[in-house]
């Protein structure tokens, strides 16, 4: 998978309007506060000088933002609005409230994101004051649609979706997107069958490139069918098996698509409007790195595969940053993987073979303050697995070309042992099923990534690899570099199902971490 499945078709830059990076940060807690502005009448009366009209056709239009217009724009609404129009009574003052809260809703997301799962680290963020909304709709000169534009993220991952439920919204309307009736025998390369006219139909619809209309199952329609099971999750064959997984992908209805996209955008609405010069996005539903970097005279883009968490142990959604490159990483095992993993390993194991384990892995055991060594024969496993002893311990893993981290890893900043890192097996980034780790984000082209963070130092190719393990040597301790703060880079991790990439096509990947669903049980649909 190239680069040109992952960078979005749109850059915007600019605005007066940026959420603070603490407002979108991670946390363990937090309390919801209530952001119900409609009633606060320093913003009712900053809205009533905007014509009705004009609101009332922009909250008609906001369905390219995922959100439902009959919410905000009520058929009773329009009722009024046509018999009486703007001298109905009591509609101006109605519509200044939904139009607020359509403002809200676009910029920090209808649905409390720690609602949605313990995996979701973000706290919900404030709206603006009552000054900034002030000063947006005299820069806009009080005209709805633009104060919404300007209202509304600015990120690449939000605008990737806008434009394709721009796409596809419309064919659920007109009827382009017709059901396919699935049929009982393969369709593989060279065949033909009248259903794959209506299969190549759909598949225009998402943007994939099908020059001829015909019964043919032909090359164009063999790549683009290895492309949607690679997106699967599934090694592909290029072939359409009866009730297999591309049958399944073709018979999801246009209103399920468009509602994974609106639960899209609305996780886009949890994060700042507008993402920084330069940033990582790690999208978790496609296993896929980006590192985007706009800053003027330094231009880049960095793209490849990632391994992250499954599914009963989910990489978190947050926002965090690159602080530390450390070369030759400990692996200090996790609490989820110490418990289930590797006291599992051992319970059952004689002394002698409890020392062998540890020799093999080079693992070595030591208190929680790592002041003292433990020798790991002389711990009751089995105590630990049965509860019945604490174990204050910690499993540490020696710097070594085998270690569970690789030879590279990046510091984040959170408190859920969150981090990037290389990965002891290497193999795996050529699976299309690579939500394999127990969290952390395992990354298919480390010393590219360090080389980039590190341009700026001595730390070149060359120096990076003189450093690192090489095989059979066990490395004494870690090399730890401290990047300056300026040279932090922002991470994002979010598991975004759907998007539009540049090559102007529309993907779709299953919700396997069950984001989409919570949220749409609180998300109006849009038909």
């Amino acid at each position: 998978m190239g680069v040109a499945r992952v960078i979005a078709i749109v850059f915007l830059v600019g605005g007066i309007l940026s959420q603070t990076k603490a407002s979108a940060q991670y946390t363990e807690s937090s309390e919801t506060k209530d952001v119900a502005i409609g009633s606060r009448v320093e913003y009712n009366t900053i809205v009533d000088q905007m014509d009705l009209s004009d609101m009332r056709s922009a909250m008609l239009s906001v369905w390219d933002h995922g959100l439902a217009p009959r919410n905000y724009w009520t058929e009773r609404m329009e009722s009024s609005y046509q018999c009486g129009g703007s001298s109905s009574r009591g509609l101006k003052a109605e519509a200044n409230q939904n139009f607020l809260q359509l403002l809200q809703d676009l910029s920090l997301g209808s649905v409390d994101p720690q609602s949605v799962g313990y995996d979701i680290k973000l706290i919900r963020k404030e709206f603006i004051t009552a000054k900034q909304l002030q000063v947006l709709v005299l820069a806009t000169g009080t005209r709805a649609r633009a104060l919404i534009e300007r209202m509304a993220p600015q990120s690449v991952p939000y605008l990737s979706v806008k434009e394709a439920i721009k796409e596809l919204y419309p064919t659920c309307i007109d009827g382009r997107w017709e059901t396919i009736t699935p049929i009982n025998s393969a369709l593989r390369y060279n065949s033909r069958n009248k259903v794959i006219v209506d299969i190549k139909k759909r598949l225009r619809l998402l943007g994939y490139r099908i020059s001829s209309a015909d019964d043919l199952f032909d090359g164009e329609l063999l790549n683009t069918i290895s492309d949607i099971q690679w997106n699967l999750r599934i090694k592909p064959d290029g072939e359409i098996s009866p009730r297999g997984k591309i049958w399944g992908f073709l018979n999801v209805s246009c209103a399920e698509r468009v509602r994974q996209m609106q639960a899209d955008m609305e996780k886009m609405r949890w994060f700042p409007q507008y993402f920084e010069n330069r940033y990582i996005f790690v999208n978790l539903a496609m296993s896929y790195f980006v590192l985007v970097d706009r800053r003027p005279g330094q231009e880049q883009v960095m793209a490849f595969r990632t391994i992250n968490g499954r599914i009963s142990r989910k990489t978190p959604t947050l926002r965090d940053e690159i602080v530390k490159v450390i070369f030759n990483p400990f692996w200090v095992v996790p609490p989820t993987i110490f418990t289930y993993d590797k006291v599992e390993d051992l319970k059952n194991l004689s002394p002698a073979e409890i020392a062998q384990y540890f020799t093999s892995h080079n693992y070595e055991v030591w208190n929680r303050s790592f002041t003292q060594k433990i020798d790991p024969a002389t711990i009751d496993w089995a105590s630990i697995s049965e509860g019945r002893l604490n174990p204050d311990i910690y499993i540490r893993q020696l710097p070594h070309l085998g270690n569970a981290l690789g030879v590279v890893k990046f510091d984040l900043t959170n408190s859920f042992s969150i981090y990037l890192h290389d990965t002891n097996q290497r193999e795996l980034f050529g699976e299309a099923q690579r939500q394999l780790s127990s969290g952390c984000v395992r990354l298919e082209k480390p010393f590219d990534l360090a080389e980039y963070l590190l341009r700026e130092t001595p730390w070149n190719r060359a120096a990076i690899e003189t450093v690192v393990a090489r095989p059979g040597e066990i490395v004494a301790k870690p090399t730890e570099v401290i990047l300056p703060q300026d040279g932090f880079v922002p991470v994002y991790l979010v598991n975004l199902t759907s998007q539009m990439s540049s090559d102007g096509v529309i993907r779709f990947v299953d919700d396997t971490y069950g984001h989409n669903a919570v949220i749409s049980q609180s998300l109006p649909g849009l038909l």
